[in-house]
């Protein structure tokens, strides 16, 4: 019986660990410290994903084309791109981004930004969609050879040295610019900029692609509430059922009984660089689920193995829950910003 339970943001980056001092995080720091830890060639999520779901990502993972396939938009026409809404912050010399989580979008605002992209942008072929308020993705006839980064990975950062490569670049920049005048001109923004709201006042470029060939999946058991993932059980014809539902797979587990289960929910506190956030997370998460998980599987003799999406992976047996400390030092499990 075995778990895989990928958890981004579970070890960070954060600014600092000084301030990490609740009983959760100990408890955390107490099951890293006797998991046996082993070095992965995957260091994000996405190459997390791409490894356990076994599709070929290495150019760029198709995060938009899975998001569509999962809300029933997909069509093999043309390329998917996420968009995601963000705010960017501008300065002299650089701007920096912040993601939609944090700008308390409602589905409407989000739904009638798209509608005004979508008039503008109708005679290019060009079409945008929504996966939810904070996720957007696009749907254009060509011009995909261009390398994008995550927009988890730019949140608070200069988004200069992030911008779009390769021979499409300029046809991607173009487009971008062109999203960001008309939001600024969008009666949405002037209504949240009436209620003191920041605008969204440009989109994130990442996840280009479309549909891979599914992979060898053996695993019949998927958990997450995140449209990627959903995507990739629908890709391998498969289920996905609710995170929250996890205790019935280790409840059931037999055998050769096997689940993947993915917890985002310190992914976005974790890439926001608020550690008061992801340290009252952290807490709610430990209490509510990832404790009682922890601890039942271990009754039941699963074998956990752990992805923080760090490039490391923690392997758990029933024997490590007795295990006594090797090293207690937050430092060693929980990242810092390089």
């Amino acid at each position: 019986m075995q778990l895989d339970l990928v958890i981004p943001g579970l070890c960070g980056p954060l600014p600092e660990i000084n301030s990490l001092n609740s009983e959760a995080v100990r408890s955390l720091i107490s099951w890293l410290a006797k998991a046996s830890r082993q070095t992965e060639n995957e260091k994000d999520f996405y190459q997390v994903l791409a490894r356990l779901f076994a599709i070929n990502a290495i150019d760029s993972f198709p995060a938009a084309a899975l998001s569509a396939l999962a809300s029933g938009q997909y069509t093999e026409q043309g390329h998917w791109f996420c968009v995601d809404p963000v705010h960017l912050q501008a300065d002299m010399d650089h701007a920096i981004l912040r993601g939609a989580q944090g700008l308390d979008l409602t589905e409407q605002e989000s739904a009638a930004l798209i509608d005004e992209l979508n008039q503008h942008f109708q005679q290019e072929g060009i079409r945008f969609h929504m996966t939810d308020r904070h996720s957007w993705f696009i749907n254009v006839p060509d011009h995909a050879n261009v390398t994008t980064t995550p927009v988890n990975d730019v949140i608070g950062r200069n988004i200069y040295s992030f911008m779009p490569q390769g021979d499409d670049a300029l046809f991607w920049k173009k487009i971008l610019n062109e999203v960001q005048m008309l939001l600024h001109q969008s009666r949405v923004n002037a209504r949240r900029a009436a209620n003191n709201q920041l605008p969204v006042n440009g989109v994130w470029l990442w996840g280009g692609g479309v549909l891979p060939s599914s992979g060898t999946l053996s695993h019949a058991n998927i958990y997450a509430q995140h449209a990627i993932v959903s995507g990739l059980a629908a890709l391998n014809k498969t289920g996905c059922y609710p995170a929250t539902e996890l205790g019935n797979f280790i409840e059931n587990a037999s055998g050769d009984s096997r689940a993947i289960a993915v917890i985002d929910d310190l992914h976005d506190v974790s890439s926001h660089g608020d550690v008061n956030a992801w340290q009252a997370v952290l807490n709610d998460l430990y209490v509510n689920q990832l404790g009682t998980v922890l601890n039942a599987a271990m009754k039941k003799n699963i074998r956990i193995n752990l992805y923080p999406c760090n490039g490391v992976c923690y392997q758990l047996r029933a024997r490590d829950k007795f295990k006594i400390f090797r090293d207690k030092k937050i430092e060693t499990y929980i990242n810092t910003y390089e």
